[in-house]
């Protein structure tokens, strides 16, 4: 008996060792391999509500972001044209930063009932979202503003049967007097 005792607490001395701590960047982030248009939506607002930079994997190398003709009359002073994923990338940083520790990003992506997606997408697909993201503390989405409209989102499948976005066209939703997401983050660009 004694020796199984030995044994046992031996083996579990593991137990009192500190664990590798989560990257603090993915905290709460649910990922899945992206094997079809609906789950790359799911992982981008996963990454989103996580402010995680993860959100670029949903993104191809070669992803482009195109604003809201509307927006871009609107805001004349913004930088919406050739807004590749590194442009992405230091937006959304910037974007992230200015979120306070306590608080988090809000986001849903929704279908769009009034563009059905395709049935059986082969290597590409455009799927429309209704969305509404909240990011606290930025300047044109304060506490409890969201930024609304529609993404109009045309994602690519690699060899490997992986999706990415590769464009994101962004739709003012005319029902709102919201700011969209292009006009959110363009100001960190």
């Amino acid at each position: 008996m004694i020796p199984a005792i030995g044994i046992l607490v031996l083996s579990s001395c593991s137990l009192f060792e500190p664990r590798i701590p989560q990257d603090p960047s993915n905290a709460g982030v649910v990922w899945q391999d992206p094997t079809s248009p609906d789950i790359v939506v799911e992982n981008m607002q996963s990454a989103l509500n996580g402010r995680s930079l993860l959100y670029l994997d949903c993104l191809s190398d070669s992803f482009e972001f195109f604003a809201d003709t509307n927006d871009i009359n609107d805001y004349p002073t913004y930088n919406f044209n050739d807004w590749t994923k590194d442009d992405e990338a230091l937006t959304v940083t910037a974007l992230f930063a200015v979120v306070p520790g306590d608080s988090s990003i809000t986001s849903e992506f929704n279908m769009d009932i009034s563009h059905p997606d395709p049935a059986a997408p082969a290597d590409s697909a455009t799927i429309y979202r209704e969305y509404s993201i909240t990011v606290p503390q930025s300047f044109h989405c304060g506490t409890g503003t969201p930024a609304v409209g529609i993404a109009e989102l045309v994602l690519t499948e690699d060899s490997e049967g992986f999706w990415s976005i590769l464009e994101w066209h962004d739709v003012r939703h005319e029902e709102t007097n919201w700011v969209t997401w292009a006009v959110a983050k363009a100001y960190y660009r």
